[in-house]
C-alpha cells in the first residue's frame, strides 16, 4: 500500500519522471498556519545536485492544492504536489534488460508484469522521499512542544568531534589535512560510497505514546525508517 497512519494518515502518489509527485495528508487539524515558506528549509536540506549526489536538479517547490485557505489549514485533506521538470527518461531504457543491482527494477517488473513505470525508478525512486519531507514538515507543526533534532555523528569513519560537513571546510581538527571536498572527490574517483551515523533525539515527548504490542512507538518508527527508499 501507499498509505500509512490512522489518526494522521499520509498517502503518496506519482512517479519519478511523471508530471508530478505528491502527498495527501488526512487528519490535519483546522486552523494551523501553513504556507509554502514553511517547507523550504527542510526541502533545501534534502535537495539534490550536490557533489556526490544525483546530478538531477529540480526546483522542488511545493504547491498546496487543497486543505489550506487564507493561510490556515481547513481540516480537509491537505494535498501537496511537486512538479517534475528535469527528466531524461531515455537514460533508463536499458534497465528492462539489465536491472540495476539493489534497485526495484527486477522485482517491480515481475510483480507488475512489466507495466510498471521504469523511468527514473518510477514509484520506487528516491525522489518520492520529497513527499515524506513535506509530510514531516506538517507533522512537526502538529506535535507542538516536542522538539526533534538530527545530526551527523560520524561520516566516512570520521567522528563528529573532527567533522564539519560544510564543503570547503576541514573535517579534522585545526591543521588536519582532510577536507570534506577531498573526501567526496576521493570517493567519486574510487566509484565508492562512504557510510555514516545519524543521531536523532526527541525532547519533551509525553509519556505513554504507542500501543502494545506490535504498535509500540519503537516499532512504528522502525516501520517508517525501513520504508524510506534509496
Amino acid at each position: 500500500m501507499n498509505s500509512y497512519g490512522t489518526k494522521f494518515r499520509l498517502s503518496i502518489f506519482g512517479e519519478s519522471h511523471g508530471p508530478l509527485i505528491g502527498v495527501v495528508l488526512d487528519g490535519v487539524p483546522a486552523g494551523m498556519p501553513l504556507s509554502r515558506e514553511d517547507f523550504l528549509a527542510d526541502l533545501d536540506r534534502r535537495r539534490s545536485g550536490a557533489k556526490g549526489s544525483t546530478p538531477r536538479k529540480e526546483s522542488d517547490l511545493p504547491e498546496i492544492v487543497s486543505g489550506v485557505c487564507d493561510g490556515h489549514t481547513t481540516g480537509a485533506p491537505l494535498t501537496i504536489v511537486f512538479r517534475n521538470s528535469n527528466t531524461r527518461s531515455g537514460d533508463y531504457s536499458d534497465f528492462r534488460a539489465t536491472p540495476r543491482p539493489g534497485h526495484a527494477d527486477f522485482v517491480a517488473e515481475r510483480k507488475y508484469r512489466a507495466f510498471n513505470d521504469l523511468r527514473g525508478g518510477g514509484h520506487f525512486s528516491g525522489r518520492l522521499t520529497l513527499t515524506l519531507v513535506a509530510a514531516g514538515v506538517v507533522a512537526k507543526k502538529m506535535i507542538g512542544p516536542i522538539e526533534i533534532r538530527a545530526r551527523i555523528t560520524e561520516l566516512g569513519g570520521i567522528p563528529r568531534e573532527r567533522l564539519n560537513c560544510e564543503p570547503g571546510r576541514e573535517l579534522g581538527a585545526e591543521g588536519a589535512p582532510t577536507l570534506w571536498d577531498e573526501l567526496i572527490d576521493r570517493t567519486l574517483r574510487e566509484l565508492d560510497s562512504v557510510g555514516g551515523v545519524i543521531e536523532c533525539t526527541c525532547d519533551k515527548v509525553p509519556v505513554g505514546l504507542g500501543e502494545p504490542f506490535f504498535d509500540s512507538l519503537e516499532s512504528q518508527l522502525a516501520h517508517l525508517a525501513f520504508s524510506i527508499p534509496a
